[in-house]
């Protein structure tokens, strides 16, 4: 998934009453300074991203249970609060935190990454706390169907009524939402579909 499709597609369900967060101006200018403070080049569809999707301030989408929070342009850097700095002290996190992540955002703290030395395991989200960065998951192969597949389940979850149903036969979508939003996933999350939806018991 491309993000050139991924934007074309996001649109199509999309809340016209909500604010569109995606390409609202070109942060082109933010590359050079992107390119500095990280070692590592930056892969071709991040800086598409930069130029062409990243949001002006941070956008919060709703998931279940949690908050998957987009990082506004100025929030993409080096230096990352919490996960490799210390605000308070000023000085660098000892940890295995690697110099080649590039954090995108979070999920209720977790931190949403691209590993700049390896861009082909695609978008990780990792677990903080955990005592090591070595465990977390892959969400997306792509940024594109990240924000694909983040948009659609944000929108579903914030639909006028509500659509979980918690009952006797389990934790599940309505099956008038079920029906169009599990095959959509399908198609747009691929093999990445349980990370998206497993958490209902109809899927």
């Amino acid at each position: 998934m491309t993000l050139a499709n991924a934007l074309q597609l996001i649109p199509s369900f999309w809340d016209p009453e909500e604010p569109f967060p995606f390409g609202k101006n070109d942060h082109s200018n933010h590359i050079q300074r992107l390119q500095e403070e990280f070692k590592d080049d930056l892969p071709d569809s991040l800086l598409e991203y930069i130029r062409t999707a990243v949001p002006d301030e941070d956008v919060d989408f709703t998931n279940v249970g949690s908050t998957i929070t987009l990082y506004g342009i100025d929030r993409l850097k080096y230096l990352q609060p919490g996960y490799n700095y210390d605000e308070k002290s000023q000085s660098p996190i000892e940890s295995d935190w690697k110099a080649s992540f590039f954090v995108i955002g979070d999920e209720d703290g977790d931190p949403i990454l691209i590993d700049l030395q390896e861009p082909e395991d695609g978008i990780l989200v990792l677990e903080h706390g955990a005592g090591s960065w070595e465990y977390g998951e892959s969400r997306a192969a792509t940024i594109g169907q990240f924000l694909l597949c983040s948009a659609a389940q944000h929108q579903m979850l914030m639909a006028d009524e509500d659509p979980i149903v918690d009952d006797e036969d389990g934790f599940c979508l309505h099956p008038e939402v079920a029906n169009w939003y599990f095959p959509k996933m399908k198609e747009w999350a691929g093999h990445y579909y349980p990370e998206w939806c497993s958490v209902f018991d109809n899927s």
